[in-house]
């Protein structure tokens, strides 16, 4: 019988989007409702990735969602490379509001996970992919370029140091303690670094690496970021409707 349900709400949920990305993201919370995490997260194995990567982006950023908390770091970083291709052209030609999107788009993402450990998960399996790393770094270009300074007795030293020079990362305590006195909060790219830094030092010194190879001004690396993030996606795509003709051709095996 749970199977039956669960078969139900994926093709619900699917002919849903289809049509309203949006209200399919909100049946869902209406579903979850009525069933286990264990049968919503067989739910979100069974939805194909465009389907999950529409419903979350039209979901409220501000709010968070219980298909990004069942959502295995996997699923998310495909969510992330495949995103490009949804932005609206007024975010894709605007260094500011891509900025924006992105960091709100990474922080519904990985701020809405109920432990640290899912959220280091998360960031590692993000920036594993060259796509995702080029999505995780767009946030904080502006800050690794040095053209914004706020804060400077401490975010210059945490933030411009040499790479030689690189500091252990700083406790959770501690990271609020600092927040908390500059007046920093979640709705800020820094927190978003700064935690970061603290779970995963290694995804933190690729990004930074990332931004600092480039040589040009910061909207143009977001420039040249969002055109490799929208290639790349569409390389996936085209890459997994070959698979899908090939599954095509041999479908009279099965």
């Amino acid at each position: 019988m749970s199977t039956d349900l669960i078969a139900i709400a994926v093709a619900e949920i699917k002919e849903l989007a289809v049509i309203e990305p949006k209200q399919a993201s909100k049946r869902f919370e209406i579903i979850a409702n009525t069933m286990s995490d264990e049968q919503l997260g067989e739910v979100i194995e069974q939805i194909d990735i465009v389907t999950l990567t529409q419903m979350n982006s039209q979901h409220d950023l501000s709010f968070p969602s219980i298909i990004s908390e069942l959502m295995t770091p996997e699923k998310i970083r495909d969510i992330v490379c495949q995103q490009p291709l949804y932005w609206e052209e007024k975010i894709k030609n605007n260094a500011e509001e891509l900025k924006q999107h992105t960091f709100d788009f990474l922080t519904y993402l990985i701020r809405t996970q109920d432990n640290e450990e899912k959220q280091a998960e998360i960031l590692e399996c993000i920036a594993e992919d060259p796509a995702g790393l080029f999505y995780l770094s767009i946030p904080f270009i502006e800050i690794y370029r040095g053209e914004i300074l706020e804060y400077e007795n401490y975010w210059e030293d945490k933030l411009y140091e040499d790479e030689e020079h690189l500091e252990e990362a700083e406790s959770y305590t501690e990271r609020q303690l600092t927040e908390d006195a500059h007046n920093i909060g979640y709705d800020d790219p820094k927190s978003l670094l700064a935690l970061i830094r603290q779970l995963t030092p290694g995804v933190e010194s690729a990004i930074k690496a990332l931004i600092r190879n480039e040589k040009s001004g910061w909207e143009g690396i977001i420039s040249k970021f969002a055109t490799e993030l929208v290639m790349q996606a569409k390389e996936k795509n085209q890459v997994e409707d070959e698979f899908a003709e090939v599954d095509d051709m041999f479908s009279f095996l099965d």
